[in-house]
């Protein structure tokens, strides 16, 4: 699955892919909250995107663009399952075990429970899914993130499906609206200074 835009991931891409996700992940509020350390926080995140960039890769969800890579997307298809770990996967898993990681998402518990909650109540019928949307500081304003939305939404549109999403960064709100997904809750989660916001397209 590639055009002229965007490209499917491989395994040979996987360090790279670690290196966007875990840049632009850098100051999102909820990764903030789990490793409110930031000298250790790109390392440390990086170990979490190095063991489910693997998974998304074997599922063939995971998307790029830019040479080199600056932007990266993980959609989730309609009907489509979850690549299993297999025992090599889970390797990648043990760094990220012994790190902080482990203790800081345990502390936001909350958070996944409420992008859960809403995740099953706004999209509990086969819908494309945009789990995860990197895009390098040095790259934006580049059109990148259109690159890696568009064309699948436009997919989503030619099966009748909708588009489900979520963010707790409250900036990237528009960024999805302007590409026709509406808000439809958001809410603040208690002792976090954390809000989940559910954004869900109806196809065109």
């Amino acid at each position: 699955m590639t055009n002229q835009d965007y490209r499917q991931l491989t395994l040979s891409d996987l360090e790279p892919m670690v290196q966007v996700l875990a840049h632009s992940f850098e100051e999102d509020p909820l990764v903030s909250f789990i490793l409110p350390n930031s000298k250790t926080r790109v390392k440390t995140v990086a170990k979490f995107f190095r063991a489910m960039g693997r998974l998304n890769i074997r599922a063939n969800s995971a998307f790029g663009a830019g040479e080199p890579l600056q932007g990266v997307a993980i959609w989730n298809f309609p009907n489509k399952p979850e690549a299993s770990a297999a025992p090599k996967d889970l390797l990648t898993f043990l760094p990220l075990l012994f790190s902080s990681y482990i203790i800081g998402a345990q502390r936001a518990r909350a958070v996944f429970r409420q992008i859960e909650a809403n995740h099953k109540k706004y999209a509990n019928e086969p819908h494309f899914y945009l789990d995860n949307l990197g895009v390098l500081a040095s790259a934006r304003g580049r059109g990148l993130s259109s690159k890696l939305i568009r064309p699948f939404l436009d997919m989503a549109d030619s099966q009748k499906a909708i588009a489900y999403t979520d963010t707790v960064t409250k900036a990237n709100v528009p960024l999805y609206q302007h590409f026709g997904f509406e808000l439809v809750e958001e809410n603040p989660i208690h002792a976090t200074g954390i809000t989940v916001y559910a954004l869900k397209r109806t196809p065109r």
